[in-house]
């Protein structure tokens, strides 16, 4: 099985990376082949609304730039695995920007392409208890449901103050690692 991971945190080896990184650990560690991306390095120049993707100019998108060298292989992917802390009640400004480039993966009827039926497992992270930003995670399962995508799971991670508090959250990363074992 093919793996894409994507790290929506500006912070490497902070919580949301060592998150995803678990869950990638355990993909691995059940024989999936797994590529780890962090946004927040990535040359996203963003969508630019020009619909060449939506008018079929182009087999993904008419930007030139990193994420669209990404496109067709997030086509071939058998699952994605998106991971955010929480910034100003939502996802992380990197965060929002991939999900946005997303466009591509529908139809003009806005019916969905490639993704349908495919895998995805969410991470958020915050410093307010896990309960509170729950909205976040429904978001992200609307967005991905609204793809045909099937959910994995998904970490939901609070508490999270310093780069590394999810250290002393062992639990979480066991969790992690476990949920990447699962993928099937």
């Amino acid at each position: 099985m093919k793996v894409m991971a994507f790290v929506g945190s500006p912070r490497r080896n902070g919580n949301t990376d060592r998150i995803v990184r678990a869950i990638c650990k355990g993909a691995r560690e059940s024989g999936h082949e797994v590529d780890l991306y962090h946004l927040a390095e990535m040359n996203n120049k963003g969508c630019i609304a020009c619909d060449a993707c939506q008018l079929a100019k182009v087999d993904f998108c008419s930007i030139d730039d990193e994420l669209t060298t990404l496109m067709p292989k997030i086509a071939k992917a058998d699952c994605l695995i998106v991971g955010t802390p929480i910034y100003m009640l939502q996802v992380s400004g990197v965060t929002k920007h991939f999900l946005d480039r997303l466009r591509p993966f529908l139809k003009p009827d806005l019916t969905a392409k490639h993704l349908p039926g495919k895998k995805y497992i969410t991470v958020t992270c915050s410093g307010a208890p896990a309960t509170a930003f729950s909205h976040v995670t429904e978001y992200l399962n609307q967005f991905f449901g609204y793809f045909r995508m099937e959910s994995a799971g998904h970490i939901v991670a609070g508490s999270l103050h310093e780069r590394d508090d999810i250290i002393r959250q062992s639990d979480i990363l066991e969790e992690a690692e476990d949920m990447g074992k699962k993928i099937n």
